[in-house]
């Protein structure tokens, strides 16, 4: 059995502008050791795109707690990854389908699965996986906006993309067709810190207070307080969502 020793916290805020939270977030070991972290952030606007991320969630969640098999290589786990995340897309778009006041909601998905020295990453949207890697916090995800295809196709500079108007801008979202792209990569994993964000963290605070307090010595449950606090206190312009994980 490939158990993990570890912590983990996941904390959602609906910060001090929004009416209504659309953010989801989840931290889970299962039965064989293996660890899933979660971060969605619906669209769609109120009980839309509460629906959409929280479906998403809930589904993977469910899933990968009841799998009854144990991964053992990164293939396996990366077919499992884009089966569910499948399932969960055809379950946001048949509602929206079926009921017109549902129509275009949508959420982002950002995804981790560890398993002993193995991790596999997914990626849908614009939220965000980070890796505490040599000392520095770095972005493993790819941001699936407007703004960064523009820079991906040496269109316009990382700079430029920071204050592009169509910044928040998504190219791909969950649920909003029938069939959804996901960009799944496997890695080696050797203990790093992880951290998994929806944008209205990295849009409220800097990146490097979040290093800081991802680097820190605290409690992971008190890093994610203080994440969404230095938030609020940059305006809490939108909903927040925070998972880390810390291996032991």
């Amino acid at each position: 059995m490939s158990y993990l020793l570890g912590d983990y916290f996941a904390l959602v805020d609906q910060g001090k502008v929004r009416r209504t939270n659309e953010d989801s977030a989840s931290a889970n070991i299962n039965a064989y050791g293996n660890v899933l972290l979660i971060v969605c952030d619906g669209m769609g606007g109120a009980a839309r795109g509460e629906y959409a991320s929280k479906t998403a969630t809930n589904h993977i969640v469910k899933e990968f707690l009841n799998f009854e098999k144990e991964f053992t290589k990164p293939k396996q786990i990366s077919a499992w990854v884009n089966k569910v995340i499948n399932e969960a897309n055809t379950k946001v778009f048949s509602k929206a389908e079926k009921d017109p006041s549902y129509k275009g909601m949508g959420t982002t998905l950002s995804l981790v699965i560890l398993v002993k020295d193995m991790m596999v990453t997914a990626q849908i949207g614009d939220s965000r996986i980070y890796a505490l890697k040599d000392n520095e916090l770095i972005q493993m995800s790819v941001d699936q906006t407007y703004a960064n295809y523009l820079v991906q196709e040496s269109k316009i500079g990382p700079s430029e993309a920071s204050v592009h108007k169509n910044r928040h801008m998504l190219t791909n979202a969950l649920g909003t067709k029938k069939n959804v792209p996901i960009d799944i990569q496997e890695y080696e994993y050797h203990g790093e810190k992880l951290l998994l964000c929806s944008d209205g963290l990295y849009n409220n605070v800097s990146h490097n207070i979040i290093e800081s307090i991802v680097k820190g010595n605290d409690s992971i449950d008190r890093k994610c307080y203080q994440l969404i606090s230095f938030g609020n206190a940059n305006g809490g312009s939108d909903n927040m969502a925070v998972v880390i994980w810390e291996s032991k």
